[in-house]
Parts: C-alpha cells; structure tokens; sequence
C-alpha cells in the first residue's frame, strides 16, 4: 500500500490547490474529500499555497486547475493527468505518484510549467509535450520536499490553435489577476477582446471535467 493510498484509507483529506476562484468554484462538490486551497496564478502564490497545505497534513497533493494544450489533439474540456511535471525555468522534472495516476482519469504525457502564459500556437507547439500551465512544477517540487504523494490533474481551457490575450502585467504579486489592470489592457489591444470572451464558456466546460476528474481520483484512492 502507498503512502496516498493508505494516508487516504487512515481518513486524512488531500490537499487540491489550485490558482483561481474559478477553478475553487468547480470543486466545491468535493467534500471531505479534499481540502481545496486558492494560492494564485503563478509559481511564487503556489508555492506559498502549498505551504500552507502541507502543514495539515495531507493524504495527498493535488495540483488542479485549467491548462493550455500544446498537443494539438487536445480539445477544450479535455483532463490531462500528468505522468511528469517539467519546471520550464529550471529544467527540474517531477514523476506523478503512481497510485493517484492509476485512479485519474484524462490523457497522459508532460505538463510544462512556464513564468509566462505562452499564448499563441507556435508558442505552445515549440514547448510540446501535452499541456502547460504555471504554477505545477513549484507545488510539485513542495510535495516532493515534504514526501508527499503528488499528482498535476489539469482541464483543457484552450487548445493549441487558441491565442490568449497577454495579461501577465494584469496579475499582481499575490497572483491575482486584477480586473482593472485587464480593462487597460484591452482598451489599448481590442483585438484580444475575442480571446478573454471565448475562455468564459471555455471554463465552465473545462470546470465540470476537472470536478469530476479530481473526485474519481480521490475516489480511486479511498
């Protein structure tokens, strides 16, 4: 029996970070299953979010949220269950915790953790691997310090051929994205309005697969 597996089986919760209220919004059916913790968008906000997680205790560290793909193949809504998580920065990789991988459902393959939101096509297809985002590798690299079983469970909420309006300047050092700071950059770039309004529907598609994902693998696991 693995660590995860029996801490589960003991009665003690995972801990399921993620970087949005959004993505807390579509985990809230989780339960006692999971203590859900909103760090922040980016690497810095993660790592203190999994700090905090750590300290209780968990059974597990889930990092959970919404991804861009870099594989092609990939369609809004789709789970990527991470096999190895790459630090795009350091270069350092990260192995998922077997038995979680084993309960989660979605695609598997390398999630790229980057410092900045790669938002367009080229972009996301000269990193490769199967999906990105920005804060997996430094929850990864907390669990890994603390010997706690880890696993990135991520949900599709824009596809390889998808841009993204560039907001790294609109999230302060807290990781939050400030609602002011996106309206001047959209009022000076009108152009990327299409882009901010398409990951509305996007999310909540990519919201209810993530729910669902997380919870069979906590499931799995129980």
């Amino acid at each position: 029996m693995t660590p995860a597996v029996a801490a589960a089986r003991a009665g003690a919760p995972a801990a399921v970070v993620c970087a949005v209220p959004a993505e807390a919004r579509a985990l809230r059916r989780l339960g006692s299953l999971a203590v859900v913790h909103v760090g922040g968008i980016g690497a810095r906000p993660a790592a203190r979010a999994a700090a905090s997680a750590l300290a209780e205790r968990p059974a597990a560290l889930l990092s959970a949220g919404f991804c861009g793909g870099a594989d092609p193949s990939l369609s809004v809504g789709d789970l990527v269950a991470a096999e190895v998580v790459v630090d795009g920065a350091s270069g350092r990789r990260f192995t998922a915790d077997p038995d979680l991988l084993a309960a989660a459902p979605g695609r598997r393959g390398r999630l790229t953790t980057l410092p900045r939101l790669a938002g367009t096509p080229q972009t996301k297809l000269a990193i490769g691997g199967l999906a990105l985002d920005m804060e997996s590798a430094a929850l990864a690299a907390a669990a890994a310090d603390a010997g706690v079983p880890f696993l990135a469970l991520r949900a599709v909420t824009d596809e390889c051929r998808h841009r993204l309006p560039r907001l790294e300047d609109a999230v302060d050092v807290d990781g939050i994205l400030g609602a002011r700071a996106v309206a001047r950059r959209l009022a000076g770039h009108p152009r990327e309005i299409p882009y901010l309004l398409r990951l509305g529907p996007a999310s909540r598609r990519a919201g209810r697969a993530l729910a669902d994902g997380v919870a069979s693998t906590l499931e799995g696991i129980a």
